[in-house]
Parts: structure tokens; sequence; C-alpha cells
């Protein structure tokens, strides 16, 4: 198992992408090399591998800009299903979370994953004529929308620990959430795959013992 080593501009892309790195982190490695530094993790990655690869920074442009900013928010009583997603003030907000809770006649709503995919869409695309309404049609209709496989592959811890649950062995422990956190930080700074196997419980053993019934 090899260790995380501190990322270097002479770096491997290969040894880059077999490592774990927070999101904070990829960004302040984009803002340090002239990168875009707004975007998801996989599209920081992106940038990063691309840099590592002999692609001079400046060459890298950003795969989706940032919603520019207007003069001031929406509240969530001038929303409606005609409002633009882009360049109107709209944002996945608390005024947006009212807007929807009266609209769904719910006295809590909380956003869906559907939505910011749908949103991080409208925003590479520079759809100006996406509204409100197709937030609501990808929430009715989840399927519409085709999850990018390099973005779900941020998503390792929360993909790790709901393996973990489903893996009988992680009833023989109290806290199975302390246990799946020491295992997850094993791999997150190694080379391993983030993938979880019941060979992790095995081979760290001795380290969550401390946890079992």
């Amino acid at each position: 198992m090899t260790s995380r080593p501190k990322f270097s501009r002479n770096m491997n892309s290969k040894i880059f992408s077999n490592f774990y790195w927070y999101k904070k982190e990829l960004q302040n490695i984009c803002s340090q090399y002239g990168l875009p530094t707004y975007g998801t993790k996989a599209e920081l990655t992106k940038y990063i591998i691309a840099f590592l690869n002999g692609k001079a920074a400046a060459e890298i442009k950003p795969i989706r800009n940032s919603r520019r900013k207007v003069a001031s928010q929406l509240t969530s009583d001038s929303i409606s299903l005609d409002t633009k997603l882009l360049d109107s003030g709209f944002s996945l907000n608390r005024e947006a979370r009212i807007f929807f809770a009266n609209y769904f006649g719910v006295e809590h709503f909380t956003f869906r994953k559907v939505m910011g995919t749908k949103m991080r869409e409208v925003e590479k695309n520079a759809d100006i004529n996406a509204t409100v309404a197709d937030l609501v049609k990808v929430l009715k209709n989840p399927q519409l929308i085709s999850f990018d496989n390099d973005e779900e592959k941020t998503y390792q811890w929360n993909s790790f620990v709901r393996a973990f649950r489903k893996d009988p062995i992680s009833k023989n422990y109290y806290s199975p959430m302390k246990v799946a956190a020491i295992i997850w930080k094993v791999i997150r700074n190694s080379d391993q795959p983030k993938v979880y196997t019941r060979t992790l419980v095995i081979e760290n053993a001795e380290l969550i013992k401390d946890f079992l019934k």
C-alpha cells in the first residue's frame, strides 16, 4: 500500500488519479497553478489531469462558467415556474426551498441530487431557456437526468458507507459509522481503490476491534 504523496506539478497523472483528494485541496491546486477553480470535484480533477499531462494552464478552459451575479437574489414569492435558471438571480438557496415547499404543499423541502445535476447541465450548456419548470420536471421524472460517471466517482465516501452498511458484517460492531470512517481513512490515504470490500474489515481488524459487540 502506497501513501498519498504531496502534490507536485511533475506528478504523474495516473498517480494523482489513484489517490483521494478533497474538493478544497483540488481548488487550492487549481488556484496555485492558474487553472479554473469553479466546478465540481470531477471537473476540477479533469483540469488538473490535463495540466499534469502537459497542457498549458492558459489553454485549460472551464467546462462551465459560474452563474453570473445579478443585482439581487430572488425571494420565494418572486419565483415562478417561468423563472429562468440563468442570469435571473435564481439559485438553490433558502428562498428556492421555500418556493418548492409551497409549490409541493409540504412543510419542509429538501433539494434532490437531480436538481443540482440539472443546474450544472444548464450552466455547462449555457441554456438560457431553462426554467424552474425544468427542475420540477426532473424531480417528477429523475430518469430524464443522465448522471455523469466521472461525477458519480466523487461520491466515493457515501458509496463506501452504503456498501459497508449493506454487508452483514457491519452488524458485528456497535458504531458502524465510526468503523467505516476508520477503514475509509486507511484507503483514502493510499493508492488502493476507494471501494468497500469485506477484506478491508478483515485486514484492519486490529484498528476496529474496540467496536466489536
